[in-house]
């Protein structure tokens, strides 16, 4: 698989990485490229560096990992046909004043991108776990949240999750994504998958 990254930062680095790992091909992006360098040798043959728009236009499938602010501002014709793998969160501190018209965060997103399909995934995880997979220093398995409304993406996100060397627990349709956006109750939580499915079970009552 052809895998874009949006974003290669402490999450979009490490999930590049373990995606590369798994025998992906992964191209990393930045509005500096030739800061990626270290990057793209870590990852291994299977990685390259560019812009964001050599990302999009390079994959089947693409990670957004930038803040929410600047999501909003991807281009909606580069896009179009696309999967997009959404792990941003709207932080108003940090964001600003950002019109959110929907129920969620990916739903104001998927308004924004209508012709692109919308994964909502890796949001609800800190960092630091993504980057010791990679490193290679844990094997816990830990549960990943990801919700969308086309069951084919959700089938390749889920397996994408795994091979990140997490547990993939579905949530149901992208609405359902403010379940795992930031301050709600899956938000930020290391959890086993039997601890997320109860976790998941007691706020869809």
């Amino acid at each position: 698989m052809r895998i874009g990254i949006i974003g290669s930062g402490n999450i979009g680095g490490a999930l590049g990485r373990l995606w590369a790992q798994a025998g992906h091909e992964v191209f990393f992006s930045s509005r500096n490229p030739e800061t990626l360098s270290e990057l793209v040798e870590k990852a291994g043959s299977n990685a390259q560096a560019g812009t964001a728009e050599d990302a999009i236009a390079f994959a089947d499938i693409i990670l957004e990992a930038i803040p929410f602010a600047a999501t909003m501002s991807l281009s909606a014709d580069a896009l179009a046909g696309k999967t997009l793998i959404t792990a941003s969160n709207y932080y108003p501190k940090r964001d600003g004043d950002v019109e959110v018209s929907a129920p969620s965060q990916s739903e104001a997103l998927a308004q924004k991108l209508p012709k692109t399909t919308l994964v909502k995934a890796f949001n609800m995880m800190f960092a630091d776990e993504m980057e010791a997979r990679a490193n290679g220093q844990t094997e816990d398995e830990l549960a990943i949240f990801y919700a969308g409304d086309n069951p084919e993406a959700k089938t390749t996100v889920a397996q994408l999750i795994k091979e990140a060397k997490f547990v993939p627990i579905d949530v149901g349709s992208l609405a359902n994504g403010h379940y795992f956006q930031n301050g709600a109750p899956l938000y930020a939580e290391r959890w086993s998958k039997k601890e997320a499915q109860e976790a998941l079970a007691q706020v869809k009552e």
